[in-house]
């Protein structure tokens, strides 16, 4: 699934799939500023990289002497976000720690997305947080 945000300048599109923005197209001049994510190079438009960016050594990590597999740029970019809020210029995502993300990470988390639209600009935001 995947959410729209627009405004007379600019259309946003935002997949639940990793909370990735997929798409910055301006209304005026039917151009596409975002990645077009063609897998013969490269298949992803804006990955959200969380909990770790790049790779660990062995794809694996040690806490507290326990060993702990992490692929490369973490978990959150191949799981589902839920939706928290929209309005016509803004959306907030959320992913929260599940039993399955505490056996390759050991720690509660909340970690929240947020995209706005202004004029013909947008930005994001992200708000991990422990428990």
């Amino acid at each position: 699934m995947s959410y729209l945000l627009k405004n007379d300048d600019i259309t946003l599109r935002i997949s639940q799939l990793g909370g990735e923005l997929t798409s910055i197209f301006d209304n005026h001049n039917a151009k596409e500023y975002l990645w077009n994510a063609d897998p013969a190079f490269w298949a992803r438009h804006s990955p959200i990289l969380f909990p770790f960016v790049g790779s660990c050594k062995n794809k694996s990590y040690t806490y507290q002497g326990k060993t702990y597999p992490m692929m490369q740029h973490g978990f959150a970019r191949d799981m589902q976000f839920k939706l928290i809020s929209q309005t016509e210029d803004e959306i907030w995502l959320g992913l929260n720690s599940t039993k399955e993300t505490l056996n390759i990470y050991p720690f509660r988390f909340r970690l929240e997305l947020g995209y706005v639209l202004f004029n013909r600009c947008s930005s994001w935001v992200l708000l991990p947080s422990g428990f």
